[in-house]
């Protein structure tokens, strides 16, 4: 199909004639023709009745000569693709599809880097709400929730409103991206899938500042954050840019947005927060939304659930609200403040996971004996 484009009309004025392709790869065989008549070059599957030339030809050959890495002239006389029909054609194809463009023939683009993506250029405008996106499938009973909580007082303390979302909410119906691009293709931006994942689209567009709660699964995120993630997609054009020696799309609208990431994960490392900071630091790059402040507490539970924590878990608590005040009026959160939510506050990973084995044997040795009890009556 691409190869239509490549159709130069002004090469062999009146020139008509039917290349009929069988490409093989794999065992298996794929048939196609492009047929020119009338300055055109029309693709179609299948079998032509009457080919002006067949061409026999591995699919990975033929794409080496479509790109231009082999001459299809060369090609035949070193025999890796063989042909049925008059020399003559060949030697045309390769001149009437060989259309160059130059740069004036490619759309321009608007690649600009903005401001607010460079922390150098930034001027961080206090919001008047932030959107939050809790991830966690335990909604209000997890430990996310509980942790987050406090970053919620804190920004509410600084005068801002807070929306919350809790995605896994049985009411909020998120079908996964079908992969479709009809939103490239077909409808501009829209996504064909008719659901809530539209009006979160939305939010998604309009919110200032977003922070993404979730607890870590599997090392990364849940599922139902990922497929809100992918099916943001539509925001984004079929168009390709250059930013800080990588490829992206630009936005199909410009604002400035940003988004921070709230985490909490069971292990008491932090080294296991990297995957997920990586998906998010990504994330921001490509969807024009800096990464302003990511905030994890690793070994989240033990530390609610275990009493030999508790004067700890005190101090996280006040930095977590003490975080979300700086990162409303600052656009970030100290470094110093940071530490404090994730620290371990001088307790040695051995003494962790032993305090933590002892606290869930027995809490599970009182739930099988509560559990006897019960059958027994």
């Amino acid at each position: 199909y691409f190869m239509t484009y490549l159709y130069d009309e002004n090469c062999f004025p009146n020139f008509s004639a039917v290349y009929q392709f069988i490409l093989e790869e794999e065992g298996k065989t794929y048939e196609y023709y492009l047929e020119v008549a009338n300055g055109k070059a029309r693709y179609a599957e299948g079998k032509h009745d009457f080919p002006s030339l067949t061409i026999y030809a591995l699919v990975t050959v033929w794409f080496d000569i479509v790109s231009g890495k082999l001459n299809g002239f060369f090609g035949w006389l070193t025999k890796k693709y063989r042909i049925e029909g008059p020399m003559s054609y060949l030697r045309k194809f390769n001149v009437a599809f060989g259309k160059q463009f130059s740069n004036q023939d490619i759309p321009k683009v608007d690649d600009t880097i903005h401001d607010y993506e460079l922390t150098h250029k930034r001027v961080w405008k206090k919001p008047d709400n932030v959107l939050i996106l809790h991830g966690s499938p335990r909604m209000e009973n997890g430990a996310t929730y509980f942790y987050l909580q406090r970053i919620i007082n804190g920004i509410e303390k600084s005068g801002t409103s807070v929306e919350l979302i809790h995605i896994y909410d049985k009411n909020l119906k998120i079908e996964s991206c079908r992969g479709c691009f009809a939103c490239w293709k077909t409808t501009s931006g829209q996504c064909v899938i008719k659901d809530d994942g539209r009006e979160l689209k939305k939010k998604f567009e309009d919110a200032y500042l977003i922070i993404f709660a979730m607890p870590i699964y599997a090392d990364s995120r849940p599922s139902k954050v990922q497929t809100l993630m992918e099916r943001m997609f539509v925001c984004l054009p079929p168009v390709f840019t250059s930013y800080d020696k990588l490829t992206r799309h630009p936005l199909r609208d410009y604002k400035e947005r940003y988004m921070a990431l709230f985490a909490v994960n069971g292990f008491p490392e932090i080294e296991h927060f990297n995957p997920l900071l990586e998906t998010f630091k990504a994330n921001a790059r490509n969807f024009h939304r800096p990464l302003v402040a990511s905030i994890f507490r690793p070994g989240a539970e033990s530390y609610i659930l275990t009493p030999y924590h508790r004067e700890n878990l005190k101090q996280i608590l006040l930095a977590l609200e003490k975080a979300g005040h700086e990162l409303v009026e600052k656009g970030g959160v100290s470094k110093h403040i940071l530490k404090k939510i994730s620290g371990d506050y001088g307790i040695g990973y051995n003494d962790w996971r032993n305090s933590t084995n002892l606290f869930y044997h027995l809490k599970a040795s009182q739930e099988i004996n509560d559990n006897s009890e019960k059958f027994a009556k």
